[in-house]
């Protein structure tokens, strides 16, 4: 796994348009922002890539960054080129992202997503895959004023580590997941905060 604190990597353009096809211009943030989280040391990319005729290509992309004082490390996107879905890039991403923050983010605990909660067939598909990953699904549906679906909030704790105490554990479920919106709403102001998107 590629971890980038910049765009200026030459497997980026390939990475973005991964990232770009899996997600709705509505529903993902701009390549502006993202080079001001990575600025600002608030995220990362990780990029899962392999070698294709020679030269190495992204096939899995990740935007990850800490938040709830160090305690999580927020996975903000995941993607995996279509052509490679279901051939365990995303699990094996997510795998990487696991040793990672095992070594580099220093006093988190686990890995914290977001997931669209509207019972439709796709958000149950994308919820059994992060379950089939490790994750768990907490009860509290979350409503953004911003947004119009629905979320539920999934963690996984670090493999490298002993698992959460109890007194983890409860903070982790406090309100059934309110907790976990907490610090995935804070990593998005944190994100948003003068961010300004040009005309």
């Amino acid at each position: 796994m590629l971890t980038l604190n910049n765009l200026e990597h030459p497997l980026w353009p390939a990475a973005r348009r991964i990232y770009e096809e899996a997600f709705a211009p509505h529903s993902r943030k701009p390549e502006a922002l993202i080079r001001a989280m990575l600025e600002r040391g608030l995220a990362l990319v990780h990029i899962l890539a392999e070698r294709d005729g020679g030269e190495m290509c992204p096939v899995a992309i990740a935007l990850a960054g800490p938040s709830g004082g160090g305690r999580v490390l927020v996975v903000d996107y995941l993607a995996v080129d279509f052509r490679r879905r279901g051939h365990g890039y995303g699990t094996l991403l997510l795998a990487k992202l696991d040793e990672w923050g095992g070594r580099h983010a220093a006093g988190a605990l686990a890995l914290l997503v977001e997931a669209e909660a509207e019972a439709t067939a796709d958000n149950r598909r994308r919820i059994r895959f992060w379950e089939q990953a490790g994750f768990h699904a907490t009860g509290y549906v979350h409503r953004y004023i911003w947004v119009p679906e629905p979320y539920r909030a999934l963690y996984r704790p670090f493999s490298s580590g002993s698992g959460l105490s109890r007194d983890q554990e409860a903070l982790f479920l406090e309100g059934d997941g309110q907790q976990l919106f907490r610090w995935i709403s804070d990593f998005h102001r944190r994100s948003y905060k003068g961010f300004k998107e040009e005309d």
